[in-house]
């Protein structure tokens, strides 16, 4: 199971993976903006779809000294948006 977790793509403009991300994360990149310049990851076409789960990966890293077993997305404005009539 452990290799899956780590071969996850989470940024799949970029193709870049939860293993890369960890490692830049544990390298010194301590904020989003220090991941999307040292992985590229969040800066695709998409926009950063995969920022909702960057975030929480890296806050939880910063708080705990390791990674979650499964990333939480932070979810938040991300509800559904206004009708269109």
């Amino acid at each position: 199971m452990g290799a899956k977790k780590k071969s996850e793509i989470i940024c799949r403009c970029n193709n870049i993976s939860r293993e890369t991300i960890e490692e830049a994360i544990r390298n010194g990149a301590h904020t989003l903006n220090d991941i999307f310049d040292t992985t590229s990851a969040g800066v695709g076409p998409c926009g950063g779809s995969c920022r909702r789960k960057l975030g929480p990966l890296l806050e939880y890293y910063l708080k705990n000294g390791t990674f979650p077993d499964k990333i939480t997305e932070d979810l938040t404005g991300k509800g559904p948006g206004p009708k269109k009539d």
